[in-house]
């Protein structure tokens, strides 16, 4: 009998605040039990994320009014040492399907460089009136990364008036530097 191969299933959601109301791609979720350990010690470094094809964007006069909160459950937990899920890696793209099928691909962006631990950041640097489609992956302390999530769309609003959001302090910036947290 061949290999059994374990995969990790976690759903990626984009939360939206009325009147800003965005579907939500869903998929069948596994919830990681909690068994009260930490998913890293204190003395082990966070992995880098694998970069992506897009450059990441950078601060302008027409990004910085709005942002994306988005969160995603833990993924399963592995048998295998080598092979837990230390944090995660986000990636969009302005093309549906994309980062889905391959969330560094030439047309995908890496969000945050170093994995986030949690389970949910905000985007802060978006492009106004872009259409983002967003996949979170987990990655191992050795920088192996899992399939990607199920792919969710966030339309941005055009004009600079920002949309309500999540309050202030929910969740952590997922450009944040290590450390800072």
């Amino acid at each position: 009998m061949g290999a059994i191969l374990s995969i990790l299933v976690y759903e990626l959601r984009f939360i939206a605040i009325p009147p800003h109301v965005n579907s939500v791609a869903n998929l069948q979720t596994v919830e990681a039990p909690n068994t009260g350990e930490p998913l890293l010690s204190a003395e082990a470094r966070l992995p880098s994320c694998p970069a992506a094809g897009v450059p990441i964007l950078k601060p302008s006069q027409h990004t910085g009014h709005h942002k994306v909160t988005l969160t995603w459950n833990a993924s399963s937990p592995s048998p295998h040492h080598e092979g837990k899920a230390v944090g995660y890696c986000l990636y969009r793209s302005t093309k549906q399907n994309a980062a889905r099928k391959d969330p560094i691909c030439r047309d995908c962006e890496q969000i945050n460089l170093v994995a986030i631990v949690g389970t949910g950041c905000v985007d802060d640097l978006v492009l106004d009136g872009a259409a983002y489609y967003y996949v979170v992956t987990a990655i191992a302390a050795d920088g192996q990364i899992s399939s990607s999530s199920n792919e969710t769309p966030a339309r941005i609003p055009s004009g600079k008036e920002p949309a309500r959001s999540a309050p202030a302090g929910s969740y952590p910036l997922c450009r944040m530097k290590v450390g800072t947290q």
